[in-house]
């Protein structure tokens, strides 16, 4: 038998436990009968299980509940998401951001830097670790750190193949630079598929989905792809790289090595470059408040407050942008077949002006019947997703391994 691995006792019961936790992030209060029904497993199990998470300090007891198959009363389990938690750390081409959450998804704090897209790596890096180090002061409860960065990134070697205007970051080993800089785990993560996770977790999308597409349109453009609960990775971690798919061959070349890549022409520097060619004269001042220079999403921003104002040319601008991404979204549909579509990131603060054309692009191009199946929605998190989706990276992981984090009174009564 091809690849077979056995499971022990200790990883049947890890696993169930991982299982009884994904549920109570999910549903955040739920009774033993109604975890047996979801998971598969009898009442006896479920009962031995939640025994040993509650003594863990995992799980506890909130009062009567009415079960959701059978209506019976019955007592309530919660996960003690708010004892711990996790930090997540989003970097980006002209930024990083960094936000502190417990495990349900709930955010106590939110910081951002920007930097010139030519500054020293090495100086960025060591500007994030401080305030990664700061936060761990401040918040003595911190099991995990999630890092989310631009892709296409080859896990196994902890660096990023190649990003457009960042050539300089293509030596940083992130795994070398993190491993051994704090005395927490951190987990390390493609942006869309950190996005992909947080829309899967902290969306609302509904636990009957197959299949969910985020599909971030940024700095970059990238999607994650979820089946079934799972990242779909490929063999070094960089599938769905759907920003260096080709929509035109005979384009120009990318710093990829492609020629006409979907990233050349919808994402937030594709639409700052047509902003600064057609409607100049929308575009803020090359400085701005506080001596800061413009950014790709400051332009963006600008670009779409002038159409929604009527002016022709920027809303001309919008629509071709928005025909591009609605060429990404029949690509993932007719390719992948997912249930859902997200997009996200800088681009997608236009949703309102960009939806229209999407849509549009989609039902022109796509099969009826593979269109009919589909919902393609802007993101309606609060926090922005790659950011989210960096916390829901090490989140999955403290779902995976429950027992990880329950060593030396990790999940004990907190501060």
């Amino acid at each position: 038998m091809r690849g077979a691995t056995g499971k022990n006792n200790s990883d049947l019961t890890e696993m169930n436990r991982s299982a009884v936790m994904k549920i109570l992030q999910q549903q955040e209060v739920c009774s033993r009968a109604d975890i047996a029904r979801q998971t598969g497993l009898t009442q006896a199990a479920i009962t031995k299980i939640v025994a040993s998470m509650m003594e863990m300090g995992i799980v506890s007891e909130v009062g009567i509940i009415t079960g959701s198959s059978d209506n019976r009363r019955s007592i309530g389990l919660k996960l003690n998401a708010d004892r711990h938690q996790i930090i997540g750390v989003k970097f980006a081409r002209e930024m990083f951001a960094l936000g502190v959450f417990d495990i349900s998804g709930k955010m106590y704090t939110q910081t951002e830097t920007k930097f010139p897209l030519e500054e020293n790596p090495q100086i960025v890096l060591s500007a994030m670790k401080k305030q990664i180090h700061d936060m761990l002061k401040k918040y003595e409860n911190v099991v995990s750190i999630g890092l989310a960065v631009p892709g296409p990134y080859l896990r196994d070697e902890g660096r990023i193949a190649v990003v457009t205007r960042m050539s300089s970051w293509h030596t940083i080993n992130f795994i070398e630079e993190f491993k051994e800089e704090f005395q927490k785990p951190v987990f390390i993560e493609h942006d869309a598929n950190a996005g992909a996770l947080a829309e899967w977790f902290f969306g609302g999308h509904g636990q009957s989905l197959h299949t969910l597409a985020y599909f971030l349109v940024g700095e970059g453009v990238g999607c994650g792809m979820i089946e079934r609960g799972r990242l779909f990775l490929g063999v070094q971690g960089s599938a769905c790289e759907l920003g260096h798919v080709s929509v035109d061959v005979l384009g120009p070349r990318c710093e990829c090595g492609n020629y006409g890549c979907l990233e050349m022409y919808c994402s937030a520097s594709a639409l700052w470059k047509k902003a600064q060619k057609y409607v100049p004269e929308c575009l803020p001042g090359e400085n701005l408040k506080g001596g800061e220079t413009l950014q790709s999403g400051d332009a963006c921003n600008a670009i779409f407050e002038a159409a929604r104002l009527g002016n022709q040319k920027a809303l001309d601008v919008v629509r071709e942008i928005a025909e591009y991404i609605g060429y990404g979204c029949v690509t993932l549909i007719n390719g992948y077949n997912p249930d859902v579509i997200i997009i996200g990131d800088v681009v997608s603060q236009g949703g309102d002006l960009l939806m229209p054309t999407i849509l549009e692009v989609v039902k022109q191009r796509v099969i009826p019947e593979l269109h009919t199946r589909v919902q393609i929605k802007i993101s309606n998190l609060q926090v922005d997703p790659t950011l989210y989706g960096a916390a829901a990276t090490a989140t999955n992981k403290v779902l995976q391994l429950p027992s990880m984090f329950s060593a030396a009174g990790k999940w004990g009564p907190g501060k």
